[in-house]
């Protein structure tokens, strides 16, 4: 289900007067997408089942083009605290954000290839929808698909994970959500450290599950390995931040920033072997293919709400 064909559909939208918007603008794409194809609101609903949806949206995108390099930056309503404080700020203190009419915004789409036609439907259906208290015109929409071949960009990973001096780099594109991955029982309260087991708990069920290796046990286990094999860098707080953003009236916290993992060689050749040996687990080859999964799905909760997108560089320090 998510390692066969996913596709990344990266698209460019304007619309045809401002937006102002204080809630989060994930949701507005969500809106677009049902708008244009009603079946896709089955796909976005709550599910009670284990198995994560296999779709992935993200906030809006300003396009920002300097020195000829189109950089994305989400646009949505944020507070992002100096200092210590954990605070959360008044929701009247919050500014809301401006989409401007007639300016070319982006937002990404990871999607299972099974449900990519009923995806290009939503996009390809809508004019105009309704968001909020009003109705929303859409002024242009085009869009590009990038298939992903997960076995060669897989192989090309491995290569890297085993190199020395090599660090996976991760970079929260859009607030992220951590989900707490050793917990015995669900937690209200969110996780907020980005320890490489939180970061990869969601892409590591999905590839176990199309592997059919999906077992409370291995996954525990494989965690406890990924643990081992990713080193969690002493700058780590420096370089995530904590953000506020809006969501239905109410003030919530994720992450943004990044983090840069050091691979532990030494690990990974004990890790690789005993879990072979003992439990017919290829974990390097799981590793690398949960790391192209994260990039097209996303990692931790709200993946299909706009949370969680991630990049990763895979790469070699000297």
């Amino acid at each position: 289900m998510y390692l066969e064909n996913p596709v990344i559909v990266e698209v460019t939208v304007s619309f045809n007067k401002d937006i102002v918007v204080k809630d989060y603008t994930a949701k507005l794409i969500k809106s677009l997408l049902i708008s244009g194809n009603p079946k896709l609101e089955e796909l976005f609903s709550k599910s009670v089942s284990i198995i994560p949806k296999p779709i992935h949206i993200t906030p809006l995108y300003a396009i920002e083009k300097t020195d000829r390099i189109a950089k994305l930056k989400a646009v949505y309503t944020k507070f992002v605290p100096k200092g210590s404080t954990a605070k959360p700020p008044e929701l009247i203190m919050l500014e809301p954000v401006n989409i401007e009419g007639g300016r070319e915004y982006s937002f990404l789409i990871g999607i299972s290839i099974h449900s990519l036609e009923e995806v290009l439907r939503g996009l390809t259906g809508v004019e105009r929808f309704v968001f909020g208290n009003r109705t929303v015109e859409v002024d242009s929409l085009s869009y590009e698909l990038h298939y992903i071949d997960v076995e060669k960009e897989s192989e090309s990973i491995k290569r890297g994970l085993e190199e020395r001096n090599t660090t996976v780099k991760v970079t929260f594109m859009s607030p992220t959500v951590l989900v707490e991955p050793l917990t015995i029982v669900k937690k209200r309260k969110k996780f907020f450290l980005p320890t490489p087991s939180a970061v990869f708990f969601m892409p590591f069920v999905m590839v176990l599950f199309d592997v059919g290796k999906l077992r409370k046990s291995l996954l525990v286990k494989a965690m406890h390995c990924l643990e081992s094999v990713l080193s969690t860098p002493y700058t780590a707080l420096k370089t995530v931040d904590l953000v506020w953003y809006v969501y239905d009236n109410d003030v919530l916290p994720a992450l943004i920033g990044y983090i840069k993992y050091f691979v532990d060689h030494s690990a990974l050749s004990t890790v690789q072997a005993i879990m072979a040996s003992k439990h017919n687990f290829d974990f390097l080859d799981i590793l690398s293919k949960a790391i192209i999964v994260a990039n097209v799905y996303g990692v931790g909760s709200g993946r299909a709400t706009g949370f969680g997108h991630i990049t990763t560089e895979v790469k070699n320090n000297f």
